[in-house]
């Protein structure tokens, strides 16, 4: 039996990270090892709590906390403990969850009931609870293996019949075994948060793993407080989070940019034209909510200059 290590990174709010960890409690095939990354200090009250929640749910040693020394954004913290899972405690499969996305009873037994080949990730479908399980965020889809027309929909009704989807990337909910560990790394701890799951999907993408989302493996997470603006210009579809605050906008940005680079590194043109589309998505989108405000042109600006040069500058 393949051994999985469950993880999610801790900061701030230690009702959310007992709930994750109740939930991955009560999975009806329950993950050999729970790693919580702590990015914050080493006497957080999370810290007796979970040990004690822990010690009445599970055997003894499925626990674990990895301590950082700093706070280091999920990128940072998930580069540390997706090295941590594989590396030291030997898993076999890494689950990668967040303080505030809770799977149901079935979702991993689910996951693990649905039979791939060493090259291909499953995911749990994150949807949020208080939008009648609506997806949480958009996913991007094909409904044709063979030419893959990707396609990002935003409900559940847009997506094709059956348990196993075809997807693009994932990140919230993927299940990575080893071999995408020994070929892609980690991501980039530097990315701090809002790059990750972009980032990392893509580097396992780039080493040969196909991606696939099964339906009936729920993983509970909250979408945006008010909803994304979509924009699609041929294949390529943008979406605008309104009421972001500045520095999540300046990371996700700064990353969207940076990770251009990699996607593109001998097409500037390329990249400068990217960037150019998005000022102008991102402008209309400012308009139609009303947002346009010199903290968010700058934060907007400043981030894909960074980006689009490939400094990691912090907020």
């Amino acid at each position: 039996m393949p051994r999985i290590c469950a993880i999610f990174t801790h900061f701030g709010s230690a009702e959310r990270s007992l709930t994750c960890l109740r939930r991955l409690g009560a999975q009806t095939r329950r993950p050999e090892q729970i790693l919580i990354i702590n990015n914050s200090t080493a006497d957080d009250p999370l810290l007796p709590a979970a040990r004690q929640l822990a010690a009445e749910l599970f055997p003894q040693d499925t626990l674990h906390i990895l301590q950082m020394e700093s706070n280091l954004g999920n990128a940072g913290g998930c580069a540390h403990g997706i090295e941590h899972a594989f590396a030291v405690l030997k898993a076999d499969f890494v689950w990668v969850l967040d303080d505030d996305s809770w799977p149901r009873p079935h979702s991993l037994e689910n996951l693990l009931a649905v039979e791939v080949d060493d090259m291909t990730v499953r995911m749990s479908m994150v949807i949020d609870p208080s939008k009648n399980d609506e997806l949480s965020w958009p996913l991007t889809i094909t409904t044709d293996n063979e030419h893959r027309p990707w396609i990002s929909v935003l409900t559940k009704a847009e997506l094709p019949h059956g348990n196993i989807i075809p997807s693009r990337a994932g990140w919230l909910g993927a299940l990575y075994p080893r071999e995408a560990w020994r070929k892609a790394g980690v991501p980039t701890p530097e990315l701090f948060i809002r790059g990750e799951d972009e980032e990392y999907p893509w580097k396992v993408r780039e080493a040969g793993f196909k991606f696939i989302t099964i339906a009936d493996s729920p993983l509970e997470h909250p979408s945006s407080k008010l909803p994304l603006i979509c924009y699609r210009v041929g294949k390529h579809s943008f979406f605008y989070e309104p009421g972001l605050p500045e520095g999540r906008q300046y990371y996700k940005v700064r990353n969207w940019a940076w990770l251009q680079r990699l996607k593109h590194p001998h097409s500037p043109l390329h990249r400068l034209a990217a960037c150019g589309f998005y000022i102008l998505l991102s402008l209309r989108a400012m308009l139609q909510t009303n947002e346009v405000t010199f903290k968010k042109l700058y934060t907007l600006f400043r981030a894909l200059h960074n980006g689009f040069y490939g400094k990691l500058r912090p907020y």
